[in-house]
Formats: structure tokens, sequence, C-alpha cells
């Protein structure tokens, strides 16, 4: 290996430097993440990149408070130019800290609480959401009821169970779903759920997944239920939220799949506190309906919907 000729002026004006980037490593190994949710889940479909997996990180606020300074929601570190800048970063480290340690006073803290929300039911108002849903994405959806003709274990994923899905067509639908943990193969059969039938056709573990079935789930992931339609429903209708069951026609699965309208429609979809499906929408939660009633999950309540 060759060798670098290192003069000591060299090494002199590079010390600092260095100096300064193990005091950042530092102060990124004193941060408290205790109690932090992992940012990768190993979820159930045999993909961990879904895009309708998000999650939301409780202590995430906690944490960009020990940031010495933040713009964008980036975390500016200082320009290691000399020995001077670690030692100033350090000492606005410890400010910041010691801000965020500090007692709010009750004013203050009133002022930056948010409002307290409302009562989730079907219908009733919705807290503001980041953006709001468009409404043609809501429409381009053909999210239907169905009925589970079979199911069996994927061959290779045992995570996955593969169901052949009476949505009304001529033929039952190939569905793959990861539900093998939350749900008993024998709770499958014959079992009512709900379809998202204009999805782009992904090849789940060599067995290609003609839509998706919808379930609630617990924050932590621990609890999974297939949202169940009512008594009466039945297999292929197409469900709609809201009182008015009048509806454009669904969007062709190359055009839900390219202006991505089930990655905006997604994170709105919640379970009540009745358990009802609901999307917020205008302000408002709106019941995921069909013709014999409201769609519900068996208990998950303010669980969210993938």
């Amino acid at each position: 290996m060759a060798q670098v000729s290192v003069t000591e002026q060299e090494a002199a004006d590079w010390a600092p430097k260095i100096n300064s980037v193990l005091d950042w490593f530092g102060q990124l190994q004193s941060v408290d993440v205790k109690g932090v949710t992992p940012a990768i889940h190993a979820y159930s479909e045999g993909n961990r990149l879904r895009p309708d997996e998000a999650h939301a990180y409780e202590a995430r606020a906690q944490l960009l408070a020990q940031a010495p300074q933040t713009e964008n929601t980036y975390v500016r570190v200082p320009k290691t130019a000399g020995g001077g800048d670690g030692d100033a970063a350090a000492a606005a480290a410890a400010a910041a800290k010691s801000a965020a340690a500090a007692p709010v006073p009750a004013a203050a803290a009133a002022a930056a609480a948010p409002a307290a929300a409302p009562a989730a039911g079907a219908g009733a108002a919705a807290p503001a959401a980041a953006t709001e849903v468009p409404l043609e994405a809501v429409h381009a959806l053909d999210i239907r009821v169905g009925r589970i003709v079979s199911c069996e274990r994927h061959p290779d994923a045992e995570s996955l169970y593969v169901e052949k899905i009476d949505v009304g067509e001529a033929e039952p639908r190939t569905i793959v779903s990861g539900l093998v943990k939350y749900v008993p193969l024998e709770a499958m059969q014959d079992r009512m759920v709900l379809v998202i039938c204009n999805l782009k056709p992904r090849n789940m573990r060599g067995v290609k997944s003609h839509g998706m079935l919808l379930a609630a789930s617990d924050e932590p992931h621990l609890v999974v239920e297939p949202l169940a339609p009512p008594a009466g429903a039945k297999a292929g209708e197409r469900v709609w939220f809201g009182e008015q069951p009048e509806q454009p026609a669904a969007a062709d699965a190359k055009v839900v799949d390219k202006k991505k309208f089930w990655d905006a429609v997604q994170p709105a979809l919640r379970t009540d506190g009745g358990a009802v499906a609901t999307l917020a929408l205008g302000g408002q939660r709106l019941a995921m309906n069909t013709s014999a009633g409201a769609v519900r999950a068996p208990t998950l309540t303010g669980a969210r919907i993938a």
C-alpha cells in the first residue's frame, strides 16, 4: 500500500477539524433515543418498501428539540473550519438541551398545545390534515366487497396467504395478503372482506397479486384485522364514502399507479371510535358505506387502514 507523506503543518491544520468531527459524533451518541421505535419495520407482505406503511413516531419532536439548530427540518451542522467551531457547537448543544429540559410556563404550554381533537365519528369534524386528499383520488379507487372463496399458505413465504376472492367478476381474483401472523387460516375461509381492485398487479414472492385486501392495524402493528362489510352486503358491490352513493367510474389501474391515487388516500383512512372505517375529507370523517351499511373493523378503534 502506498504511503502518503503528511507534513507537521498539515497535521496541525487537520487536527482541529478531526476533533470537531469526533465531537459531533460524541453529541450524536449523547442523544437520548430510549423508547424511539426503529424506522425499519419487517412488515407482513414480504415487501419492506411499501409506500402505504407510513408511521408517525411520537418521540420525533423530543429528538428534534435536542438538535442545536434546524433548517427546513434538517439539522444544521457547523462548518469545521477550525478548533473554535467544535467548542461553539458543543455550547449550543448544551444550551439547547438545557432549554428542552427546562419547565415550560403553563400559559405558553396552553398556547403551544394543539386543540383537542373532537370525538371521531362518521360525519364528525376531523383534525386538519397536512395535505387535503384530492376528491379525484377518492373517486378513482375501486374498493369492492369480496368473499374469500379459498385461502392457503404461500408456498415460499411463511407470512403470506394466497386467497381466491369473489369480487363480482367471472372468476375469483388471486390476492396475496400478509395476514398469517394475525388471522388463523380457518378464519379466512368464506370471510367477507374489502378489496382494492384497481391497483397494479404485484409479484409477491412468485405469486402475482391482483389487488389488496384492506385491514385495520394498531400502531405497533401487533393486531391486524381485515375490514368487514355489514351483513347483507353483496360480493362485487363498490363502496363509497359519505351519504351519497353516486360516484364516477373507477380509474384504470395504470392511472391509479401513475398518479399515486392510493398513496394520496391511504393516510386519511382510519377507524373511528366505533370501529367504523372512515376517510378524512373536507374537515369531516366520512364513513365507508355499502348498500347494507357501514364497513367496520371487528374491534380496532382509531386504527390506520391499509
